[in-house]
């Protein structure tokens, strides 16, 4: 079975046919920290694909129809260049294209979920796309393929193809585990390849379904990803705070950053559905550490609105963990993570929304400074309102080039004006005290700059990526609208894409893609979805 998900009132606005058990997992992009003395830079061009010293970026577009297969999903690809990202060169991946593997099927969601990294430490990235309900094991078992990076830009050449009934990857697949609902890369073991993070959330585990997992894939230099010393971790795992129960998500969202600043990736596992005592859904986030074996439970830590010194209160149906990102806020080396408390009732407003951000230190993640961010926080712009969502996405990125990475945050509910659920990215600054609300904005399609307009129902921020696009050493941010429509098409869906400046991110210069924008391949059709998942740098 499908893990549960409860879908608050905005969710369930989406248009029919937008199946809502579809894993609403973020491939969140966080700067990691190459060593403790040296804060990670703006824009690393860990998502180049083709080696040009600019971030590229991925779109998947889960619920693109591929002839009579509905929904088999796509992957649009663009490329950086010192005007930003443009349409000239970009591709279209599907599970048809030449060296993909498999084929095209109905309701597969190729696309659902993507992650950049350079697995085989080549110089140019290589892409990992979740195939949500791949058809391994069962119905719905999932898969993820590997598509290799090269001058050329990305390549179905020699692509990898993985299933939990692959060699070596640890358990079986099974109906419903939904393996690749999200994806993280980051060097877990710093043997300078990316390794590959893939949350299993619908794992069942002996008695308790649906608890969730992740498996982790190492990147070897000059070879790839293999399943040599695969991992599967669970809330069960020796050192893994916590008890894997029924339904818990664990692997919903995952995020990779060096929070204790010993020089390797450490992973944040977001498990939005654990329960606590009789307090239901109210989630959780852990948090895994890398060594120069690999990740291990030892030191693990788990963190929820009721650890100590966490602010809030844990409460039914929060969600917290639901997103996940590590950046370092306050440029101390030490990356820091923010979690989407997507389904947070500020005051009497339900399901406002909330992000909680934890800092890191030598130790790990701390309580020292933790803030619990809402639209109610003094100089935060807007207000909490019903249905909001804030923290349904979120990205940490040193977005004005001051060494300390900034906050943005998907509002996927947030009305603009008359337009209800049109969707918003609140923007909160990194200082060296941490996150402050000082110049905190908030953006939409109805912004100065920012192409589109704000309508009903486009849910802008539904997914964030942030890549140096432009290459000018600030990270920029891709923001999905992924109901937008276009032309006559409802719900083919949109990525409006925010460029960094001395002030932070901006509307000017700001550009919006469709499959309908010039250069782009495929057509914009309705309910491609088009945004429903990015990637760029992770």
């Amino acid at each position: 079975m499908a893990f549960h998900r409860p879908a608050p009132a905005a969710l369930l606005r989406c248009a029919a046919a937008v199946v809502l058990y579809v894993a609403f997992t973020v491939s969140p992009a966080a700067f990691g920290v190459a060593h403790a003395a040296q804060p990670a830079p703006a824009a690393g061009q860990q998502a180049d694909f083709n080696g040009d010293g600019f971030d590229d970026l991925a779109v998947g577009a889960s619920f693109e129809d591929l002839g009579g297969a509905l929904d088999a999903g796509a992957v649009n690809v663009l490329y950086g260049s010192a005007a930003g990202l443009t349409g000239r060169g970009s591709q279209l991946f599907t599970r048809d294209s030449p060296g993909v593997r498999g084929n095209a099927q109905q309701a597969d969601h190729f696309g659902d979920a993507l992650a950049a990294g350079d697995f085989d430490a080549d110089g140019f990235a290589d892409l990992a796309i979740g195939i949500l309900f791949d058809k391994a094991g069962g119905l719905n078992g999932g898969a993820v393929v590997v598509l290799s990076g090269s001058a050329a830009g990305l390549t179905g050449a020699g692509a990898q193809f993985w299933t939990q009934d692959s060699p070596g990857v640890p358990e079986d697949s099974e109906g419903e585990d939904e393996f690749g609902a999200a994806l993280a890369a980051g060097d877990l073991n710093d043997d300078g390849a990316a390794d590959l993070a893939v949350g299993v959330p619908g794992e069942d585990l002996d008695t308790p379904a649906d608890a969730g997992a992740a498996i982790v894939l190492y990147g070897v230099p000059a070879t790839g990803l293999t399943a040599t010393d695969a991992q599967l971790w669970t809330q069960d795992s020796p050192g893994v705070p916590g008890a894997s129960e029924l339904q818990d998500a664990f692997g919903v969202s995952l995020a990779t950053g060096d929070v204790d600043g010993d020089g390797i990736a450490d992973l944040a596992v977001g498990a939005p559905q654990e329960s606590l005592g009789a307090v239901a859904d109210a989630g959780a986030v852990n948090l895994l550490f890398g060594s120069a074996a690999g990740l291990t439970g030892a030191g693990s830590q788990l963190l929820t609105q009721d650890s100590p010194g966490v602010p809030g209160t844990a409460e039914p149906f929060d969600q917290l963990g639901f997103s996940v990102a590590l950046g370092d806020a306050n440029h101390d080396g030490f990356a820091d993570l923010a979690a989407g408390v997507m389904v947070e009732d500020v005051g009497t407003v339900l399901d406002a929304g909330a992000v909680q951000v934890l800092y890191g230190s030598v130790a790990g993640l701390t309580s020292a400074g933790a803030q619990l961010w809402t639209e109610d926080s003094p100089g935060v712009p807007d207000q909490a309102e019903i249905d909001d969502n804030l923290g349904f996405s979120v990205a940490l990125s040193d977005n004005d080039g001051d060494g300390d990475a900034d906050l943005a945050a998907g509002a996927i509910g947030e009305p603009v004006g008359n337009a209800g659920a049109a969707g918003a990215v609140a923007v909160l600054a990194g200082s060296p005290a941490g996150l402050t609300a000082a110049g905190s904005r908030l953006l939409t399609q109805d912004s100065p700059g920012v192409p589109g307009s704000a309508e009903i129902g486009d849910r802008l921020g539904f997914k964030l990526a942030v890549g140096d696009f432009d290459g000018n050493g600030r990270a920029d941010d891709a923001a999905g609208a992924w109901t937008e429509g276009v032309g006559p098409n409802p719900q083919a869906g949109a990525v409006n894409v925010l460029y960094g400046s001395a002030a932070g991110l901006t509307g000017a210069g700001s550009q919006v893609f469709t499959q309908d924008s010039p250069g782009v391949p495929g057509t914009a059709e309705h309910d491609d979805l088009f945004g429903g998942a990015l990637a760029a740098d992770n």
